[in-house]
């Protein structure tokens, strides 16, 4: 989870990223990233307001839809949302590095009754 936007309005700066809180937050509210093309108006505005979680939780929701209201070049700004979407996600399967001490090991146990041998 690399990329973030600052955007400021009214003299006031904001950051918006993501983090797996706010993902789960907006997928509480039915966001889907498939669904982008299929319902923009649901989608686009759940995605922007999510971008604000992480570090303006109690923002007004009227304000973040005045905001994105009067944001120029939308379409990338919804680009670049999307993207810090899909960095979160990632970051979901992404494996630590190898010689980071501490990193948690597994293995898989076969139960599958065996065949006896005659």
């Amino acid at each position: 989870m690399n990329t973030k936007i600052n955007m400021t309005y009214n003299n006031v700066v904001y950051t918006l990223e993501y983090n797996r809180m706010s993902i789960k937050a907006i997928e509480s509210e039915g966001f889907e990233l498939e669904s982008f093309s299929k319902k923009p108006m649901s989608m686009i505005e759940l995605a922007f307001k999510g971008a604000f979680l992480k570090n303006h939780r109690n923002i007004n929701p009227n304000l973040v839809e005045e905001i994105y209201s009067k944001s120029k070049d939308k379409e990338k700004l919804i680009e670049v949302i999307t993207t810090m979407i899909t960095e979160c996600y990632n970051s979901l399967v992404e494996n630590p590095k190898e010689d980071e001490e501490g990193n948690a090991t597994w293995e898989v146990v076969d139960l599958s009754p065996k065949e006896s041998q005659k």
